[in-house]
């Protein structure tokens, strides 16, 4: 995934979904009935296979990480972060 190199990957509960291959192509191929969130959803991702970095319950509270994680850097590159 393209995604994972990103610095900082933000999910939200079902909403967010991250795979290569979708639930209907792998039910064709090994049988197996995977919903979007088993398969690639913002708990699978933050808590098995670690691509990312923050999980939150909705939008509002994933846009509140946002500005904390932004809230840590600087304004531009000739300033020092924030203390």
């Amino acid at each position: 995934y393209s995604p994972a190199i990103t610095d900082f990957i933000l999910m939200v509960e079902n909403t967010s979904q991250m795979f290569i291959t979708g639930p209907q192509v792998i039910k064709s191929i090994t049988g197996e009935d995977v919903t979007l969130e088993e398969l690639g959803g913002a708990r699978t991702h933050s808590s098995k296979s670690g691509v990312a970095h923050f999980s939150a319950e909705s939008e509002q509270d994933c846009l509140a990480l946002v500005r904390k994680l932004l809230s840590y850097l600087p304004s531009n590159n000739m300033e020092d972060p924030p203390a």
